[in-house]
């Protein structure tokens, strides 16, 4: 019909919203020649906006440009691709001249970094794809846009639904609404981020810290029979930094260090008062008064009892909360395991500790606190096994067996056992399942091609908790 415009059967299907506002003679200037004459017409008409039940945004090409740009890097002379509409969900459209009479519209999902073709030619792409229900429904599901309506609210100019893709794949869904150019741009720096080769490690302890908290922390000498000083505890990327002066105050910082770029996140500082208490075993105890934010989380609250013990002349302080994790390394390989559970003395001058995370080797039995010691199982514990677990699955590398000790024998969760050194089985596997008297251990077997187990546990095999 006379005075229709060429792109009319989407304008029938998607009805332009209220915000819909017509392009500027110098936007349609700027593109006209690059994009279809259909497009710069719906422009001039209708406008730049959201259309339909669908939210399809038409947008500002110059506003997204380099955001395409910085997803699809090509040549100068490469393919002329310009971005022109939305999706609610955030997936970019764009229009690509591939030859003189050759087109097609593309899709970029940012979330799943893929792109796809959805249509060879532009009008077909609006009159057709994002008009036939059948088709534009698998673009756009209605379902999962009303329930993002429903779950964040309906969308302002410029917005998009984001759904978070860690959830998701934990069958749990959570969608936002969020800023669509931000949420881009956040996305395609993750990929740079991903990309980008591992920042050198930081020289000292000083060049660690985060830039706020360098001028806050100083040296504190350490004095014979008193606490004050600086510790250190590093675990992969995470540090934690405590001072104690000579006059009971102290300072506790958690920091991350991007292992990219270097620098610091995740930042939390306290400070307040903190006590030195004896205990009856004659060990000495650091309690940390501790006041928590809507920052805080609830490992921090491990920090808040450290025993202070000293060996080979230099002080250490463990994690009272931890003292069975440290005895169970220390029974059954010699360390103090994971190595967030301990403050080695540090200056900040000192060059940054390359710490194993699975722990630094075992002081003296001696030398640690009267607490620790009597944790700590200087022999072997062994058990038997008086149970298999059925298997079920051909491809699970571990099988469940039962022993006949408990935690009231000393067991303990996560503890490793192992066939005995003089042995000819080679079992390993760890305490899985607590028991005053019989325990679960979990153990790590090996499969045939057919997927059968070979040299699985049986019953009467003797595990101990260290093979000397």
């Amino acid at each position: 019909m006379f005075g229709r415009i060429k792109l009319h059967p989407f304008i029938k299907a998607n009805p332009p919203h209220a915000d819909c506002a017509p392009a500027t003679k110098e936007l349609l200037g700027r593109y006209e020649g690059q994009l279809p004459a259909a497009l710069l017409e719906l422009w001039r008409k209708h406008g730049l906006g959201r259309y339909g039940r669908r939210q399809i945004c038409l947008i500002d090409p110059q506003a997204w440009q380099s955001t395409l740009d910085r997803w699809i890097v090509s040549p100068p002379d490469a393919t002329l691709r310009v971005p022109i509409a939305l999706t609610p969900f955030g997936t970019l459209l764009f229009y690509r001249k591939l030859t003189a009479s050759d087109e097609d519209v593309a899709a970029l999902n940012p979330v799943t970094r893929s792109v796809s073709i959805l249509s060879w030619d532009l009008a077909d792409l609006f009159n057709k794809v994002l008009s036939d229900p059948s088709q534009a429904d698998e673009f756009i599901q209605p379902a999962m846009l009303e329930t993002a309506q429903q779950e964040a609210g309906t969308l302002a100019p410029g917005e998009a639904y984001h759904v978070d893709p860690m959830l998701l794949s934990m069958q749990m869904l959570k969608i936002a609404r969020t800023d669509a150019l931000a949420l881009h741009q956040k996305l395609r720096a993750q990929v740079d981020h991903e990309q980008a080769p591992p920042a050198p490690p930081p020289d000292s302890i000083r060049a660690a810290l985060p830039d706020k908290y360098r001028a806050a922390f100083k040296d504190v000498e350490r004095k014979d029979g008193h606490p004050g000083g600086l510790y250190l505890s590093t675990y992969i990327d995470w540090r934690r930094l405590i001072a104690l002066d000579a006059q009971g105050n102290y300072q506790l910082l958690f920091w991350k260090n991007d292992h990219k770029t270097g620098e610091a996140s995740d930042i939390r500082h306290y400070s307040g008062r903190y006590r030195v208490l004896d205990t009856e075993e004659g060990d000495c105890l650091l309690r940390l008064d501790l006041v928590f934010t809507s920052k805080s989380l609830g490992s921090d609250a491990d920090d808040d009892g450290l025993y202070l013990m000293r060996s080979g002349g230099q002080p250490l302080l463990l994690q009272a909360t931890r003292l069975e994790d440290m005895a169970t390394a220390i029974g059954g390989r010699a360390t103090m395991g994971s190595s967030e559970h301990y403050f080695r003395p540090v200056r900040l001058d000192d060059p940054f500790p390359v710490e194993n995370s699975d722990g630094m080797d075992a002081p003296p039995f001696e030398d640690l606190p009267a607490a620790l010691q009597a944790l700590v199982h200087r022999e072997p514990l062994r058990a038997t096994i008086v149970e298999v677990g059925a298997d079920s699955d051909p491809e699970d590398s571990t099988v469940m067996a039962w022993v006949d000790l408990g935690s009231n024998g000393g067991l303990r969760m996560n503890m490793p056992l192992m066939s005995p050194k003089d042995s000819p089985r080679a079992l390993y596997g760890w305490v899985w399942q607590m028991d005053p008297e019989r325990c679960g251990v979990g153990i790590k077997v090996q499969r045939d091609a057919a997927g059968a187990i070979v040299n699985g546990p049986e019953t009467g095999d003797v595990l101990v908790s260290r093979a000397d």
